[in-house]
Parts: C-alpha cells; sequence; structure tokens
C-alpha cells in the first residue's frame, strides 16, 4: 500500500513528460527533472536523506546541460559545455551510488571493453578536433562508472533495479546522441527513442528512492 502511495506520485513527472513528447513545448519538458527534484527533495526516506542532495545536483546539472545542447545553435563549445554539464551529473549519480553501496567490477569491465570499442572503431573516425574527442571519451568513462556502481546500492532489489535502469536509460540515451552527432547513424532511434529515454532516466530515478522509503 504504501509502495503504490509513493510510487503514485510519479504520474506527476509521468504527465509532465507525455505532455513534453505530444509537443507540449519546453515547460512540461523541464518540468520532468524539476518534479523529480521536488520528491526527491521532500519525499525521500530516512536512508536516502542523507545523500539525496547529490541526486538533486545530478537532476540540476542535468536540466543545464540540456538547456545547453538544446540552444547550442551549432555552436560546438556550447556541445562541449553540455557534455561537462552532464558529466557533473554523472559524478553526482555514482556519487550517490559509492555513498549507498559499491562499484560492481564485472560490469565495469564489460561497460568499459563494449564502449571502448564503441569510442575507437564508430566514434573516433567521425570526430573531428582533440578537445570533442577527450570530451567525449571522458564522459564514456564517467557513464560507465556510474552505470556500473548502479547495481551495487544497499536498497532493496527492486530499488536498486529501478535506479540501475534509470541511469541505463541515461546511457542508452547518450548513446544515440553520440551516433547521431557523429556517425550520422540511427537517426530513426535518435528521433524516437532518444528523449522518452531521457524522460524515462529521471523518472525510474526517482521513483528508486521513493521505493526505498516505502520499504
Amino acid at each position: 500500500m504504501m509502495l503504490m502511495k509513493f510510487l503514485g506520485l510519479i504520474l506527476v513527472p509521468v504527465i509532465c513528460a507525455v505532455a513534453a513528447l505530444n509537443g507540449g513545448g519546453y515547460l512540461p519538458h523541464v518540468g520532468v527533472p524539476v518534479t523529480c527534484i521536488l520528491l526527491v527533495a521532500f519525499l525521500c526516506g530516512r536512508e536516502v536523506r542523507r545523500t539525496n542532495w547529490m541526486l538533486i545536483a545530478a537532476l540540476l546539472f542535468s536540466i543545464a546541460g540540456d538547456w545547453m545542447l538544446k540552444h547550442r545553435g551549432g555552436d560546438e563549445m556550447r556541445f562541449i559545455y553540455g557534455i561537462a554539464l552532464f558529466f557533473i551529473a554523472h559524478v553526482g549519480y555514482l556519487a550517490f551510488c559509492l555513498r549507498n553501496g559499491r562499484i560492481k567490477w564485472l560490469w565495469l569491465t564489460a561497460l568499459l571493453v563494449g564502449y571502448g570499442l564503441f569510442f575507437a572503431l564508430m566514434l573516433v573516425p567521425a570526430i573531428r578536433g582533440m578537445e570533442m574527442r577527450i570530451a567525449v571519451l571522458l564522459y564514456m568513462l564517467i557513464s560507465c562508472f556510474s552505470l556500473a556502481a548502479a547495481p551495487g546500492l544497499r536498497f532493496s532489489p527492486a530499488a536498486r533495479w529501478l535506479f540501475t535502469a534509470g541511469i541505463a536509460c541515461i546511457v542508452f540515451s547518450d548513446t544515440l546522441i553520440a551516433l547521431y552527432e557523429f556517425p550520422g547513424k540511427a537517426q530513426w532511434l535518435y528521433a524516437h527513442l532518444m528523449m522518452p529515454t531521457y524522460y524515462a532516466a529521471h523518472i525510474l530515478v526517482t521513483a528508486a528512492v521513493l521505493a526505498v522509503k516505502s520499504e
């Protein structure tokens, strides 16, 4: 009963996401992370409250990074600034996971091998400029670390896997962006899945910390 009550609150960012995906404009778009921030700030349980500021910071930097990418106007440096802001967001997710759990080293090894090959074979030939290559590489590394730390959370299986699914959605969405921006691939997937997975990431992470409260 308690679980259903708290997860029911997730309907607020879900409604914002549906409105944004149906042409609602920037307000419902930014409403997804903003309502998630409010839920994390005021409704998470004691187990998460001592570290919830890390999640709030991650969500705030995601908003800033998203704004930078949406308003870059072809400016390559704004793209790099956007990557940097999302990098800090991943630092927040990673710090939260490490304060509440540990890295799963087998996961990290598999992710580094897989994304290392992806970077070397798919992205490097398509990325012009050493600064952009370094920015993308660093972002890829922090993404692998945060995703490998999520399944190591000391939460219930439901909360742990909700959080892991949220971080996986971020990584998947970012992978689509990389494929679209550099080698120009996955255009259909980018058009149809990038934003839904971006919204799902925030909603799943928030659902995870609310699920901890209801345990």
